[in-house]
């Protein structure tokens, strides 16, 4: 019995010496996802995603080692790209850090869902069967962009004090829904006054009173909860353009604030521009003439009014053709800019082609103008003019009639021989 006991023992301490040599022997496999490239990916994209593969016990060796990615859903492998990877030996990692590095170039579907996707990694080598490793790979739509496409207003120029509706199109340009919306116009600049180190009361009056609009029934800042890819939303201000603003096409800061479905958000400066300005009050009237009844050539001066809020820019005049009368200068003058509330004037020498009139007319005289505006759209008008010739005493001007002139030779001469007379007999 006892004997029977002593090789019990015996041969449980070599069963148990065996069991712990096999056990110190097995290597320990240490996998790790170095990174992907690139990260986030977009859906639709390819990734490049990197192992690192160690034997970290030592003095082991891993033989016959395997590795195998198992891509489920989003993700696939193209046909060139091998799943199955034959590594060798793999060595304890020791001084020589012996580290396997392991590509794999991984597609990912258009549908993928925005967020951590997980794949699956396989491996085994002689002393053990397959063990399967869990990664989670970054999906996420790259360009969160939400656009603005179009911009109009109601008119397509705003007139000095008078109202606008300004209409700003956005669309979803991205495969994923954007949440929380938010467009904001910076009609006083605060988003540029923020990132100002020092600023001065004065610094911040300014810049409040730049722009000349300001919100009329409506906030500068407006919100709406979602838009799916590819959706659109028109957002709608009601501005007001200040009396004495500037015709000229103004530039207005947009801020844009959204979330995407991972909760990261983003900021989006932009600008618009908006047009103040209305087509030119032009008054084209002949504003004096010396010509009149029994005078054949004179100057007539025509005036260019600017009654309207725009200031008129390049102006150009040129009288046309006509039989009336020919002209002694140049048919054409360039007059420049009329401010608005103001105005200019221009002379032209004429010559009646039918004699001195003898008795009161109008004939016509036709004027051409070519301006532009402040934002530098161009006008071309005609003007047909009345210039009547008046009798001089209608205009103030006296003049004595042939007769009178008569009298006063009689006058003189009857004069001029009596004191002949009168020296002559003196002399006798």
């Amino acid at each position: 019995m006892k004997k029977n006991l002593l090789l019990f023992g015996i041969f449980t301490i070599l069963f148990l010496s065996m069991v712990k040599a096999q056990t110190i022997e097995a290597p320990q496999i240490n996998i790790t996802l170095m990174n992907q490239d690139p990260d986030p990916v977009g859906p639709g994209e390819y990734v490049e995603i990197r192992f690192k593969i160690y034997n970290n016990y030592a003095g082991t060796e891993a033989k016959n080692f395997q590795l195998e990615l198992d891509p489920i859903y989003p993700f696939s492998l193209d046909p060139n790209e091998k799943a199955l990877r034959d590594i060798g030996t793999l060595p304890a990692l020791g001084d020589g850090g012996n580290v396997i590095v392991v590509k794999y170039k991984v597609r990912v579907d258009d549908n993928a869902v925005e967020g951590s996707n997980p794949i699956k990694l396989k491996y085994k080598h002689d002393n053990i069967d397959w063990i399967t490793r869990e990664f989670n790979i970054n999906v996420q739509t790259i360009d969160a962009n939400l656009a603005i496409i179009s911009v109009a207003t109601d008119p397509s120029k705003i007139k000095p004090g008078d109202k606008a509706i300004v209409k700003i199109k956005v669309k979803n340009m991205a495969d994923s829904t954007m949440k929380d919306i938010t467009m904001k116009l910076d009609l006083t600049f605060s988003s540029f006054l923020d990132q100002v180190a020092t600023l001065t009361a004065t610094d911040s009056l300014t810049a409040f009173n730049s722009l000349p609009f300001a919100p009329m029934e409506s906030a500068t800042e407006q919100k709406i909860y979602k838009l799916e890819p590819g959706e659109e939303h028109i957002f709608n201000y009601d501005l007001i353009a200040y009396s004495d603003a500037e015709s000229r096409v103004y530039k207005v800061p947009v801020i844009i604030t959204y979330y995407d479905e991972l909760e990261t958000v983003y900021t989006k400066n932009d600008i618009i521009g908006l047009i103040v300005g209305t087509k030119p009050d032009m008054s084209v009237v002949i504003d004096e003439s010396d010509l009149y009844v029994g005078k054949q050539s004179g100057v007539v001066t025509i005036r260019f009014i600017n009654k309207g809020f725009s200031d008129v820019k390049f102006l150009d005049v040129e009288v046309g053709d006509t039989s009336d009368f020919e002209l002694l200068s140049s048919p054409e003058v360039y007059i420049g800019n009329v401010d608005s509330d103001d105005y200019e004037t221009a002379d032209f020498n004429i010559y009646l082609n039918n004699g001195a009139i003898k008795k009161e007319k109008s004939i016509t005289f036709p004027v051409h103008v070519e301006y532009r505006d402040a934002n530098n759209n161009i006008y071309m008008e005609d003007y047909n003019l009345e210039l009547k010739i008046l009798k001089p005493e209608k205009l103030g001007i006296k003049r004595s009639s042939g007769m009178s002139t008569f009298l006063i030779i009689i006058v003189i001469v009857g004069v001029g021989g009596y004191f002949y007379y009168r020296r002559k007999k003196r002399r006798k």
